[in-house]
Formats: C-alpha cells, structure tokens, sequence
C-alpha cells in the first residue's frame, strides 16, 4: 500500500526537495549579502523577520486562495512569486524592498507547504500517514540542509546564487504540474483559543512559543553570527549545515525518549544543553572543527524543541481538541518567530558576537524557568496517555497539526472497537 502511494506522490516529494533547496540557499545568502551591503545588524534583524511575518500570513490567507483557485494552480503562483521575489533582491539594494522579498518568500513558502501537506494527508490514512509524513520531513529537512552547503558553490557577493535559488524554486513547478494526484478539499475547523490552550499545557504552549524565538533567529541571523566569529565562507556553510543537520537528526532520539518520560525532562535537558554549550563557548576558544560540532549541538537541542512542544501541548488534550489547536499553534509558534531575528539584532549589535550566545542563551533559560514552574503545579500525564511524537518541520502548518491529531483520533477510536 506505501509503495502505491509512493509512486502517486514522488511528484510532491521531488517538488518539495527543490523548494527546500532553494529555500534553504536563499535565507543564508539573503543575510550574508545583506551584511556585505553594509546593512546594519538592526536592519538585517527587521528584513529577515519579514520571512517569518509572510509565514504567519500565509498561515491565515491561503487556505482561502487554495479553495478559490485550486492545489495546483494557487502551487504555480506560490511558486512563481517565490521565484520572483529573490530575484528583486539583487535589482534592488533597498532595506524595504528586501523586507517585502522576504515578507513574500515566507508567505509562499509557507502556503506551498500547506498544499503539499493537505495533498500527503488527503491521500494517506491511519495504517501509513505516519510513514508518509516522516519520508515528507526527511526531504524537508534534508533539502534545508543541503541547501546551506549549496552557499560554496559561487562567490556570495554575485549574482549567481541569487539565480540558483530562483531556479530550484521555478524548477519545483515542473514535477508537482505534471501530478495526477486529485485536490483535496479544504474544511473550516473551530479554533481552541489561546487562554485555552495555555490552560490546557502552559509549558507546552510556552516551549513551542519561545523556542520559536530561537529557531528563527538562527535562521535569520546565524549566517552573521558565522561572519562575526571569523568563518569563511565555505566554513560559514558547514556552521549553517551542521546546525539544521544536528537539529533533524536529533529529533528522532530525542522524540524517543519523551515517548518514555516525562516530556517535559527532555525539554529541560534541552534547554540545559544549549544554556551550557553556549558558556562553554563564551569562555573557552576551540579550533574551528570542535567549533563547528560544539554549534551543531546547538541546533541538535534547539531544533526540536517546538515538536517537543507540540507533543507536550496534545498530551493535555483530547484528540478532537487537537484539531481546534492546529490554527492557535501556528499563530503562537508565528507570533513569537517573527519577533525572533529582530529581537537577535540588539542582541548582536550591543554585545556583538557575545550575543547570539547570550540571546540563546536566554532563551533556553525562560523555557526552562517555565517548564520548572509548572512541573510543581501541573502532574504527568500517564504514559498511556500520552501521544504519540511527531517529527516536524522547523516551520509549521495547520495540516500538518491537523494530521497528528486525525492519528490520535484514528488511535482513539481503534482502542474504543477492540475494547482497549
């Protein structure tokens, strides 16, 4: 049956490679051309932001421009504007016009994923989605990852890297145009409020949330980090690559683990990681290899924390709750990446290179202190209980939230027919 499937969704999986390629390329090239321009740090935190702000707008717009238009035709004008909009970026040297090339590469980026999303859960069911959906993050990530190393293939400070990424993103067209996969429809869910979803899972809601502020501001501003401490340009990629590798691989692991105990303790490892891998970074130097890993390990624990958060966050609600709490977590984990490569900006600019380390540093520690808090107040939930973890993109969409929680009900209702 997955064999089946795969050979009718190769298309959507190629599509996706291509995306995440040229996505990947863009975000580290946007920010080391920004820098090179002789952009302020602030400035630079502002413009990546706007990737981040066109990702939460997609998040609300674009479910109603795909029931308009239809999957393939609104994917074909997501995909041609993403393709346009890094190509504005080199006729126009302007902080504005980057914000706006920004604001409509993550407006596009996120509807394509929601397409392509809507399209693997419409024609997956409870026996493969989770196996569809794992094959769907390993391009994803593994695209992401690939696409920072593609930052060696030309000088920076040209245009050609500009092109490649406009290319991946228009050659994407060509598999997912020629699919014969049939659309899928697109249903109004009721939203779970956000005092709601708070009361239900504070330290879930607050590990997705804050841990968003990090995430985009690696991806924001890691790439000056990279240049503050001394990296070239082929070492500033491998910092880039590591640090989104570390992250996916991880995920796994420590999924595991939360699935064993108390998810809330693997957050807190996390988080503790990252607080003592930055001191030791900030207080020791290392040659550039240890460096390298010492920073991947970074990513390893950060990366994953929002999908830790997600699972927290469904382990305190009913399955059919969870479909209401798609939207709000979107709109949280949006909210709070938004504000991440901006908030990173003052961070570098008053303590320099310091500062990414403090600001993560810091960021890791407010999860922390909150996660600690509510472990006195809230009690774990049975193992039983719990669901099931999900590995997950490092940007994420209301279908891919709506996917886990059609599986728990799916789960649910089995348990109910077998008399479990």
């Amino acid at each position: 049956m997955l064999k089946k499937v795969l050979l009718t969704t190769w298309p959507l999986f190629l599509g996706v490679l291509f995306i995440s390629l040229g996505n990947g390329l863009q975000g580290t090239l946007s920010s080391w051309r920004a820098e090179a321009e002789g952009f302020s740090i602030i400035t630079i935190g502002w413009v990546m932001s706007g990737y981040f702000v066109g990702s939460l707008t997609s998040a609300i717009l674009s479910p109603k421009q795909i029931r308009k238009t239809g999957h393939i035709r609104t994917y074909a004008a997501f995909a041609s504007l993403a393709s346009t909009a890094i190509l504005i970026q080199i006729l126009f040297i302007d902080e504005f016009v980057w914000f706006v090339s920004r604001l409509l590469s993550g407006f596009c980026i996120a509807g394509i994923m929601i397409i392509v999303e809507g399209w693997l859960n419409s024609i997956s069911n409870n026996k493969n989605r989770g196996q569809i959906f794992s094959i769907h993050m390993v391009v994803v990530w593994g695209g992401l990852a690939l696409g920072q190393s593609l930052f060696v293939v030309d000088d920076p400070a040209g245009v050609n890297l500009f092109l490649l990424a406009s290319i991946l993103l228009s050659v994407s067209l060509i598999p997912v145009l020629l699919t014969r996969i049939e659309s899928p429809t697109i249903e109004d869910q009721e939203s779970l409020g956000v005092r709601a979803l708070w009361r239900a899972s504070p330290s879930g809601v607050a590990t997705l949330g804050i841990s968003a502020l990090a995430s985009a501001a690696f991806f924001g501003l890691g790439t000056i980090y990279a240049i503050k401490v001394g990296l070239s340009i082929p070492e500033t990629a491998l910092f880039m690559t590591l640090f989104v590798g570390f992250g996916a691989i991880f995920q796994w692991p420590l999924g595991w683990l939360s699935d064993q105990i108390d998810r809330r303790k693997v957050i807190l490892l996390c988080c503790a990681s990252v607080i003592t891998i930055c001191t030791v970074l900030h207080l020791f130097e290392f040659s550039t290899p240890v460096f390298l890993i010492l920073s991947g390990l970074i990513g390893g624990s950060t990366l994953p924390l929002y999908a830790l958060g997600v699972a927290q966050a469904n382990d305190r609600l009913e399955p059919k709750q969870m479909i209401g709490a798609s939207g709000t977590i979107v709109l949280v984990y949006g909210v709070f990446a938004a504000l991440g490569p901006f908030t990173m900006s003052y961070f570098l600019d008053v303590f320099d290179e310091t500062g990414f380390l403090l600001y993560l540093g810091l960021v890791h520690f407010a999860i922390g202190l909150v996660v600690i808090f509510m472990m006195f107040i809230h009690q774990d939930v049975e193992e039983s209980d719990q669901s099931q973890f999900q590995i997950m993109a490092h940007r994420p969409t209301a279908v891919a939230m709506e996917v886990i929680a059609e599986e728990a009900i799916e789960s649910a209702e089995s348990e109910e027919d077998t008399g479990v």
